[in-house]
């Protein structure tokens, strides 16, 4: 899933590369999507657990998205995140900082771990932000 994402243009070529068609496809996201439905419906609406199918499944999915993304810096991600604030279309600001949404995804899970521990880096962010 990751890597259609990341390709939206090369489906059937990602197919391939991984042995399917899109018949085949169809049956395994169906297969896992259910299953992904059931354990969200198992969780008890009172307990802060996560099945560990869902736990699984999203460290998967960020793995993915990492190894598919080209790390882009600080700036460029304040960049994007400047643009979008100022214009609110996605697309068109991805496009003017020459970023991809996979790319734009994995550098926000990234910096937003990161800087609530590095202070140099937050204040890089917010300095590139207002710029």
């Amino acid at each position: 899933m990751a890597e259609l994402a990341a390709s939206p243009g090369e489906r059937a070529s990602v197919l391939a590369r991984h042995g399917l068609d899109e018949a085949r496809w169809e049956a395994v996201d169906a297969h896992f999507q259910e299953q992904l439905s059931e354990a969200m419906g198992a969780a008890d609406d009172d307990s802060d657990d996560v099945h560990p199918l869902i736990v699984a499944y999203t460290q998967a999915y960020e793995a993915a998205q990492l190894r598919l993304s080209n790390p882009i810096s600080i700036e460029t991600f304040a960049e994007v995140t400047r643009l979008l604030n100022a214009t609110g279309d996605l697309r068109a600001s991805l496009a003017r900082a020459g970023v991809t949404l996979a790319d734009y995804v994995a550098a926000s899970g990234r910096f937003m771990r990161q800087m609530p521990e590095d202070p140099a880096l937050f204040q890089r962010f917010e300095d590139a932000v207002k710029r």
